[in-house]
């Protein structure tokens, strides 16, 4: 897939301004996003695309996954998470679909789903699936 020469300077941007200030990076994506839109409406797919992926990348890495890959209907991610962390997670995980998906096993996550999908609608349920996850973070401010 070849992308547009402005998609390709945005990424290359977000990536640096993570790379240099990790915790302004997502104030700084923001403030770039919102100019953009200004002036010059909605992004294109292709960059849509890089902007999940990315999105991915940083919850997977809140999450202490450190790589994701699919063969099949399987997805795999490797992870440092202990089972506990992992239970705690998934119980308070709002939709059945992504929870009943999830086995940890070792140190990677695992998800069998019921068909191969396509690589868009494949990022996009391993998209949904890490959201759901991420927002389950904040259940541990508890304990």
């Amino acid at each position: 897939m070849s992308y547009l020469p402005s998609v390709l300077a945005t990424a290359t941007l977000i990536h640096v301004v993570n790379s240099v200030e990790p915790g302004l990076g997502a104030e700084y994506e923001s403030q770039l996003f919102e100019n953009l839109h200004r002036h010059y409406g909605k992004e294109p797919r292709s960059m849509e695309i890089i902007l999940k992926k990315l999105y991915l990348r940083r919850m997977a890495a809140d999450l202490g996954i450190t790589r994701i890959y699919s063969s099949g209907k399987m997805i795999f991610m490797k992870t440092n998470m202990s089972k506990k962390v992992f239970t705690m997670m998934t119980e308070s995980m709002a939709s059945d679909l992504y929870r009943n998906a999830l086995v940890l096993e070792g140190d990677q996550i695992k998800a069998e789903l019921l068909l191969e999908l396509p690589k868009e609608q494949l990022l996009n349920w391993i998209f949904q699936c890490l959201a759901e996850l991420h927002a389950s973070l904040p259940t541990f401010i508890m304990y």
